[in-house]
């Protein structure tokens, strides 16, 4: 790996890794088990537009 161009960059890529750990660990219990829920509960969590 080559490293991250900012510090933003890193952060925004650590956040993401650490998110799907804890969707995949079932540590977020309010989640369902359709695929739609948690696109949806990854879009809230970055403010993406759905």
């Amino acid at each position: 790996m080559l490293g991250f161009q900012s510090f933003q960059t890193a952060a925004r890529i650590l956040k993401g890794i650490e998110a799907m750990h804890m969707i995949k660990k079932g540590q977020i219990k309010f989640l369902g088990t359709s695929v739609s829920e948690k696109v949806n509960f990854i879009h809230k969590l970055f403010k993406l537009v759905a």
